[in-house]
């Protein structure tokens, strides 16, 4: 799958692989007209290249999301002929397991973990009777809370109303580990589960990966989108740690933005946690000589 990323990257289009999953990527606000020919002229090389080394390329299973509140200028004339039937675009999109909406609610997401994660709570219950403690939560990580730490950076930026469903399901597998009743109070709970809300559990893994690519320790695709804040003349303010926070037009859509919304989360940790350095990387400017990392892991 190697040379794909090359071809496409020849017009202009960005690419994003995982195996043999494949996704690219157009921005369609800056020229449409100039996104339409490249997509067009890089799906015949790729159709071609396809052809080349004995693959199909499979119309059916191609979907197409646009992302944003504004109609778009898709139309079956962007998708070339000799690759078959365009696909119509789609009110949703499965990526990597996480369902992608058109103006990324998440809804439909947490719709999915929301229905999946109450259905195994309900079968656990039937056999819990039976089972210690410990090995209750164990089983409930592996099957019901797991889901919600994973890949929750993506809820950050969401309705408080579908956090609040996410916390739900959090109450739900607290009370049926520990076996207390319904209506119980849950917070002194959590804190002997040693769980951490799921608000915070967001808001911790958000900050994680803003550390992480705020040092170059993370993905490329992360670590170019922060970058620490650099005044123009020397102010109290260069030793701070403050990551560089981009405008936005909109706060509906640059709200929610991972270089903003990281940004501004960093910015509001105590200054000497963002002035800790990292463990094995690059000191930031300005920070201290602390040997104590700071934690990258719950």
């Amino acid at each position: 799958m190697s040379p794909l990323a090359d071809i496409v990257r020849k017009h202009n289009i960005n690419i994003t692989s995982y195996a043999d999953d494949t996704q690219l990527i157009l921005s369609l606000t800056k020229d449409p007209s100039s996104t339409k020919t490249n997509l067009q002229d890089g799906m015949k090389d790729v159709a071609e290249w396809m052809k080349l080394s004995r693959l199909k390329l499979n119309s059916d299973k191609t979907e197409v999301l646009i992302l944003g509140n504004t109609p778009s200028a898709w139309d079956d004339s962007w998708w070339p002929m000799a690759l078959g039937t365009a696909p119509t675009p789609s009110d949703h999109a499965l990526n990597l397991g996480f369902i992608l909406d058109p103006l990324l609610t998440m809804t439909k997401q947490v719709n999915a973990v929301s229905s999946s994660c109450f259905l195994t709570l309900r079968m656990l219950r039937k056999i819990f009777r039976w089972i210690p403690a410990d090995s209750r939560k164990t089983v409930t990580h592996a099957l019901v809370t797991s889901r919600l730490d994973y890949g929750n950076t993506l809820y950050a930026g969401t309705t408080a109303e579908l956090q609040k469903r996410l916390q739900r399901i959090q109450n739900a597998s607290a009370r049926l580990v520990l076996d207390i009743p319904r209506n119980s109070h849950i917070s002194a709970h959590l804190r002997h589960l040693h769980w951490l809300p799921v608000n915070k559990r967001i808001t911790f893994r958000l900050l994680t990966h803003a550390h992480k690519a705020l040092h170059n320790k993370g993905p490329e695709y992360l670590n170019r989108r922060l970058s620490f804040y650099t005044p123009t003349r020397q102010l109290r303010s260069a030793n701070l740690a403050l990551a560089t926070v981009p405008r936005i037009r909109r706060t509906t859509a640059g709200g929610k933005s991972f270089s903003y919304l990281a940004a501004k989360t960093w910015n509001s940790l105590p200054t000497n946690l963002r002035t800790t350095s990292h463990s094995g990387g690059n000191s930031r400017p300005g920070s201290s000589s602390s040997s104590n990392p700071l934690p990258l892991a719950p």
